[in-house]
């Protein structure tokens, strides 16, 4: 049964070496390469989105890739969302 409450987010979605028939849901300009579960935990986290991780979980028109997906809290459109996580991996990669 789906959880409307909850939004699965897999990080072909912000991914910048991705395509969008691959994936990814957001332009290239804001998308990340090749962005990390721990990254996209931390950020939404940071957006108080209650993320949990599904470490062994493979995004079905890649199987092969163990990417990974994370779960998190409804309470805004996926498209913003996505946009507000790789915005802060982005904003997080170059204070290193």
């Amino acid at each position: 049964m789906k959880d409307e409450t909850k939004t699965i987010i897999w990080p072909a979605y912000i991914d910048s070496a991705k395509s969008k028939s691959e994936g990814r849901k957001i332009s290239k300009k804001q998308a990340v390469n090749s962005p990390k579960l721990r990254e996209i935990t931390q950020a939404a986290k940071k957006l108080r989105l209650n993320p949990s991780v599904e470490k062994y979980k493979s995004y079905p028109p890649s199987w092969w890739e163990g990417s990974g997906r994370i779960i998190i809290d409804r309470n805004m459109s996926k498209q913003e969302v996505l946009i507000k996580l790789s915005n802060l991996i982005n904003g997080s990669r170059k204070d290193k």
